[in-house]
Parts: C-alpha cells; sequence; structure tokens
C-alpha cells in the first residue's frame, strides 16, 4: 500500500463515500460518510448547544437518552400531549442534562425527526418535572401544537430544541389527555368505584379537575377522542386561577386544552 500523502485528494465528498479505519475492538473497518453523519446526528456529537437528542420508544426496555410520549389518540405529532425524556441525552451515560433541561419549562419548542425534519410539531410547555417513579426521567407537558406534521416511528432518533419564550410576547397554554379513570370517583371497602356528580344548570354531571398552573383563569375546550377535529366548549367551575373542573354528561376520554 502506498502513502496516504501519494493519494489524489477528493473535495467532492458524498454521502456513499467510505473512510478506512479501526474500530473500538481494533478491527479494520470502512466507515461510510453516510453513517458517520448519522452518528453525528443522533448523538448530538458535535455539541449543538440547547438541542437535545433521544430514541423515541413506544415500548420497553427504556433506558438512558430514550423519550417516551403520550397521545390523545394515534401516534401523531398532533395528538402528543406529554414527553417524558431521560436526563441522558442519546449515546451518553455519565455526563447527565438534568439541570440544562430545565430550559425547556414554559418555553415554546421543536421537535423533529433527525432523519426527516418534515416530521416535526411545535408545542408551548409547562413546567419540567422529575418523574416520581423513574427519576432519571422528566415529564413535560405539551399544548396543542401550533405547527405539526408527520407521526413518531419507534426507534427513531428526535431532535428537541428551545425556540422561543412560551410566555413572553405570548400566551399560555396547557393540555391534559385524560381518560375514564381521570374523572373524580370514591372507591368502597369492596373496590366498587363511583364516580362523583354536581349539578351544572340542572343536569347531574360528572367531571375531571385539571390542574393547569397558569396563574390565570382560561378559555377551556375539549376534543374528545372520537373525533379530535371537533373542538368543543363544556362547562367549567374554575377553583382558582391553577386549577378547573370540567364537567360532562358522562365519562369519556379525550384532551383538555386551557388557551
Amino acid at each position: 500500500m502506498a502513502r496516504i500523502s501519494t493519494y489524489q485528494s477528493d473535495t467532492s465528498v458524498e454521502k456513499d463515500d467510505k473512510f478506512l479505519g479501526s474500530n473500538f475492538g481494533g478491527t479494520t473497518k470502512n466507515f461510510a460518510v453516510q453513517d458517520i453523519a448519522r452518528f453525528l446526528s443522533n448523538t448530538n456529537a458535535v455539541n449543538i448547544a440547547g438541542q437535545f437528542t433521544y430514541q423515541y420508544k413506544d415500548q420497553t426496555p427504556y433506558g438512558n437518552g430514550t423519550m417516551r410520549v403520550s397521545f390523545s389518540s394515534g401516534d401523531t405529532f398532533q395528538n402528543a400531549g406529554s414527553i417524558k425524556i431521560s436526563k441522558f441525552i442519546y449515546g451518553e451515560t455519565v455526563n447527565s442534562s438534568e439541570n440544562v433541561l430545565d430550559v425547556l419549562s414554559n418555553r415554546q419548542i421543536l421537535i423533529t425527526e433527525i432523519g426527516d425534519q418534515d416530521n416535526y410539531g411545535v408545542y408551548n410547555t409547562a413546567t419540567l418535572i422529575q418523574d416520581t417513579d423513574e427519576t432519571d426521567f422528566y415529564n413535560l407537558s405539551l399544548s396543542s401544537p401550533t405547527k405539526f406534521n408527520g407521526s413518531f416511528t419507534n426507534e427513531k432518533f428526535y431532535a428537541i430544541i428551545s425556540i422561543g419564550d412560551g410566555s413572553a410576547g405570548a400566551d399560555k397554554h396547557a393540555a391534559l389527555t385524560f381518560t375514564s379513570s381521570s374523572f373524580a370517583s370514591t372507591t368502597d371497602s369492596d373496590g366498587n368505584v363511583t364516580h362523583l356528580t354536581e349539578s351544572i344548570n340542572g343536569s347531574t354531571m360528572k367531571y375531571v379537575d385539571f390542574q393547569h398552573d397558569l396563574s390565570k383563569r382560561p378559555s377551556i375546550t375539549v376534543a374528545e377522542s372520537g373525533s379530535p377535529e371537533q373542538v368543543a366548549h363544556v362547562p367549567v367551575k374554575y377553583i382558582n386561577d391553577n386549577k378547573v373542573r370540567v364537567y360532562f354528561t358522562g365519562t369519556t376520554s379525550g384532551k383538555i386544552y386551557a388557551n
């Protein structure tokens, strides 16, 4: 093999070009440019400030560098209601991001697929909260997206970026994904569940309490799971500036928006 310096330089680099080198175990291998670029993107190895990269997982095991999403229905960016993210970005096992992750609190954020940035959502967020059971993970509630396209795909990689102030110059929002188990209820000694009711305008109605923490009394709308494109106004009672009681004629599921 001739000296490397004698080979002609190629200034037109293409994704299918290859480097010759050794892997971690010392074995000589070819490394494609597109594979190196993908590794740098997925792990944020070039340290783009304020970008957090994760592998989306919709089933166990959930480990370092992973994120989960709660949906009102389906797995689209439009229906994402909250995310659970590791304190370690993908590829990192030593240096935690648990302190700097707080920059995602009460902000406008972009979540986008690294391999196809046209799959994305833009959301306003609530306060980042450490999970009480999985303490290496943090929960972040999302508003209804202002812009979105596409769906989440298991084991693909996503970047989360803070792109604006969620409060200054823009109204604050919150959202709650609810199911039949979210309705206020009591359980007797035999395990029988009874939903609590209140009389509203002469009608007996069941209710969900929504702790939105917006420090105001926002407008409340509801999108039920069977028809998420149809948003309805429902009876509400403001418990205080951070909590509202939302009434329904029966138990259902969907998403409550505080705007």
